[in-house]
C-alpha cells in the first residue's frame, strides 16, 4: 500500500491537499521564505523569543491552512475559509509587532479589549489547525482544559480553584506562557533546524545509504526484511521524530517485505511500530522531544543524549532478538543475495552519513548548542549535495534546494502545530495550579512508596498521551506528573527520560495507539491484535524505565564498574525477557520454563548485588536443561 494511500486512514496524519499553479508556487516561496527566516535570526541575528515563536507559527499557520483542508469537499481547492483563517492569524503577528512593549507587561493580568480579540483569534487558528493536521484528540483535550480554567468553582476536592474570566484566560494564553510557551519555542529554534536537516539528508543520499546499509548487514541473516526494518526504523526515527510519520515512510517498505519472507502481516506491522517508536529515544537525534526536556530541566542536550544511550539500546536488542527468535521459529531465510548490497561497497559511500558525524562532532567534541549543530549539519548536507553532482557533471538545481526547503517547512507543521497546543494545555496547568495538584495527588495515593508512584506516573502518562504525538504528550505529561516523582527524590533526567519513555509508548499501548494503527493499515490487518502483537515485543520499554530510575548507572551515573556490571546484568535480563515472552530457545519452551525465564529477567534487571547473582545463577542452570530438553526430544523424534 502506497503511504500516500495509508495516510487518509490514520487521524495522526491529516489528508493533504494537492495543490498546482499559483497556490503552489506560493507555498513554495513561503517555505524558502521560512528557512532564511530561522537560518539568519538564529545563526546571525539576535530576536525576542516571543516575535521568533510568534513568527514561526505564522510560517506554520500559511503552509499549513494551504495544504490540510478542513473538510473532504474542500480536499481539492484552497477555500476561502483557509485565507481567512490566515488572514487572522497573521493579524496577530502585526498587532503583537504593535503592541509588543505594551502587551508584553499587561498579558493575562489586565488585558484590553483587543488583546482578548486577537488572542482569541490565535487560539482559534491553533486549535483548528490541529484539528487538521493531528485528528480530534487533542483539540478535544485544550477545549476540556480551556473549560477547567472558567468552571474551577463550580468542582468538588481537589479540583476547585477560584476560576477566571473568560477574558483573562484568552490574555493569559496569548503569550508565552501559554501559545507562545517553551514546546513551541523548542520547535522554532531546535526541531524546525533538525527536520530541515532531516529533508537535506535525502538529496545527499544519506537515506538511501541507511537502507543499503541496514540491507547490506541484516538482510542475508535469517527473516532479514524485519531485522531491516529495526535498524533502518531506529535511524530514520530518531531524526523524524514522530512514531507514526516513521511507520508510514519505512514501513510501506519493510512490512511487505516482511510478509513476502514469512512473517504474518500482525508480526510484521508490530515489529515497524515498535522499532518506529524506538527512534525517538535513540541518540544522537532523539527526534524533538529530547530538546524540549532539555529546554525544561535546564541541561545541556547532550547530558541526555548520553544517558538515553543504553536503555535504547537494550529496547532494540530485546526486539531484535525477538525477531530472531520468530524466524528460527518459523524457518525463515534471508533475502536472496542479488537483493542485497554488498556490504563493502556500501562502506565506501559511508561519506553519505558525514552530516550526522558533523552534528556529534558539534555536540560531543566541541559541546557546541544545538542550534550550531543544527546549521553545520544542514551546510555540510549542501556540500556533500555538490560534491557528490559537480564530478558527475551534473548541475546544482536550484529546484532540488527548493524542495528540501518546502518538504522542511510542510514537514514541521504538525509539531509546531502539535506544540502550541500543548502550551495552551501547559498555560491552563500554570495558571489553575492543576499540575501540582495532580502531582499532589500522586505522591498521596503512593503514600511515599517510589515504586506505586512510578506505576501511577506510568498509567497518567500512557492515558494522556493516547492519541496525541509524542512531543504533544510528553509536554503536558512532564508538566503534570514529573513534579511528583522529582519530589519523592528521583534525579530530573531519569524522571524526565521516564515520562518520556511511556510518552512514547502510548502510541503503541491498546486501544489507542496510532503507530500501530499505522501499520496495520500498510500491513493489512486488525489494528487492534496487531497491537497487542506490539505490545508483546515492546515490552522491554516498559520495564526499562524502571531499570533506570532504580539503578541510574544504566545512565552513566556513577563509576565505570558499577555501569559495566549494571549494563551486562540488565543484557542478560532483556535476553531472558525475550525468551520469556517468545517463549522459545533452540527449540519451543515449556510455559513453566518461561515463568522462570521471566523470574530471571526480573531478577537481573532489578539493581543490586544479591538479585544479580540469583538471576545469573538460574539463568546458567536453565540454558543446559533447555538444551537437554531439546536434545532429547530430537532423538526421540528420530
Amino acid at each position: 500500500m502506497e503511504p500516500e494511500k495509508v495516510q487518509a486512514n490514520i487521524d495522526d496524519f491529516g489528508e493533504e491537499r494537492e495543490l498546482a499553479g499559483f497556490w503552489k508556487k506560493f507555498v513554495y516561496i513561503v517555505t524558502a521564505l521560512m528557512a532564511g527566516f530561522h537560518i539568519y535570526f538564529l545563526g546571525f541575528k539576535v530576536i525576542d523569543p516571543w516575535v521568533l515563536r510568534l513568527a514561526h507559527l505564522q510560517f506554520v499557520v500559511i503552509i499549513g491552512f494551504l495544504y490540510f483542508p478542513g473538510w473532504k469537499k474542500a480536499k481539492k481547492n484552497v477555500h476561502i475559509v483557509d485565507l481567512i483563517l490566515i488572514v487572522l492569524s497573521l493579524s496577530t503577528l502585526v498587532y503583537v509587532l504593535n503592541q509588543f512593549d505594551k502587551i508584553i507587561f499587561r498579558a493575562g493580568v489586565v488585558p484590553t479589549t483587543l488583546d482578548v480579540v486577537f488572542g482569541a483569534f490565535a487560539i482559534i487558528t491553533v486549535v483548528e489547525l490541529t484539528r487538521r493536521t493531528t485528528g480530534k484528540a487533542l483539540p478535544i483535550l485544550v477545549a476540556l482544559f480551556f473549560l477547567y480554567a472558567l468552571v474551577g468553582p463550580y468542582l468538588p476536592g481537589m479540583l476547585w480553584h477560584k476560576g477566571y474570566s473568560l477574558e483573562r484566560v484568552i490574555s493569559f494564553l496569548f503569550s508565552k506562557t501559554g501559545i507562545y510557551n517553551i514546546p513551541l519555542g523548542v520547535t522554532a529554534r531546535f526541531v524546525y533546524l533538525f527536520i530541515l536537516f532531516g529533508a537535506f539528508l535525502e538529496i545527499c543520499g544519506t537515506g538511501k545509504f541507511f537502507m543499503d546499509f541496514s540491507y547490506a548487514v541484516a538482510g542475508k541473516t535469517r527473516g532479514g526484511p524485519a531485522k531491516v526494518a529495526v535498524i533502518s526504523s531506529g535511524l530514520f526515527g530518531m531524526i523524524n521524530g514522530t512514531s507514526t510519520g516513521n511507520v508510514v515512510t519505512t514501513g510501506s517498505f519493510t512490512i511487505p517485505l516482511m510478509k513476502n519472507v514469512g512473517y504474518s502481516g500482525y508480526f510484521a506491522g508490530a515489529v515497524e511500530a515498535c522499532a518506529s517508536t524506538g527512534g525517538q529515544i535513540m541518540p544522537p537525534v532523539m527526534g524533538a522531544a529530547a530538546f524540549l526536556m532539555a529546554q525544561l530541566i535546564g541541561v545541556p542536550y547532550v547530558d541526555i543524549m548520553f544517558a538515553a544511550i543504553i536503555p535504547a539500546i537494550l529496547y532494540y536488542l530485546a526486539i531484535f532478538l525477538m525477531v530472531d527468535m520468530e524466524a528460527v521459529r518459523l524457518g525463515l531465510k534471508g533475502l536472496p543475495k542479488e537483493e542485497i548490497p554488498s556490504l563493502k561497497e556500501v562502506v565506501k559511500t559511508v561519506y553519505l552519513a558525514l552530516p550526522l558525524f558533523v552534528i556529534l562532532y558539534y555536540l560531543i567534541i566541541i559541546r557546541s548548542s544545538i542550534v550550531l549543530a543544527g546549521l553545520a549539519g544542514i551546510a555540510s548536507c549542501f556540500v556533500i549535495y555538490i560534491l557528490i553532482n559537480l564530478p558527475s557533471g551534473k548541475k546544482i538545481k536550484l529546484k532540488d534546494i527548493l524542495e528540501v526547503l518546502h518538504e522542511g517547512g510542510k514537514n514541521v507543521v504538525r509539531v509546531s502545530t502539535t506544540c502550541a497546543s500543548a502550551g495552551i494545555i501547559m498555560g491552563i496547568l500554570t495558571l489553575t495550579g492543576l499540575g501540582m495538584k495532580v502531582a499532589s495527588i500522586i505522591i498521596n495515593l503512593s503514600q511515599g512508596n517510589l515504586f506505586l508512584a512510578l506505576f501511577l506516573t506510568m498509567i497518567v502518562c500512557i492515558i494522556l498521551g493516547m492519541g496525541l504525538p509524542t512531543i504533544a504528550a510528553y509536554a503536558i505529561t512532564a508538566s503534570v506528573v514529573a513534579p511528583a516523582l522529582i519530589k519523592l527524590g528521583v534525579p530530573e533526567i531519569p524522571t524526565h527520560l521516564f515520562v518520556l519513555y511511556f510518552s512514547c509508548l502510548s502510541a503503541i499501548t491498546p486501544p489507542v495507539c496510532l503507530a500501530s494503527y499505522a501499520a496495520a493499515a500498510i500491513a493489512r490487518v486488525k489494528p487492534l491484535k496487531l497491537a497487542f502483537v506490539g505490545l508483546k515485543l515492546g515490552v522491554a520499554g516498559y520495564i526499562i524505565p524502571y531499570m533506570f530510575v532504580y539503578g541510574p548507572s544504566l545512565l552513566l551515573y556513577g563509576g565505570a564498574g558499577k555501569i559495566l556490571l549494571t549494563t551486562v546484568s540488565a543484557t542478560l535480563g532483556v535476553i531472558a525477557l525475550a525468551i520469556a515472552i517468545q517463549g522459545y530457545l533452540w527449540g519451543n519452551i515449556s510455559k513453566i520454563s518461561r515463568i522462570l525465564f521471566f523470574v530471571v529477567a526480573l531478577s537481573l534487571i532489578k539493581p543490586g548485588l544479591t538479585t544479580d547473582i540469583v538471576g545469573f545463577a538460574l539463568f546458567i542452570i536453565l540454558l543446559p536443561i533447555q538444551r537437554k530438553k531439546l536434545s532429547e526430544k530430537i532423538f526421540s523424534n528420530s
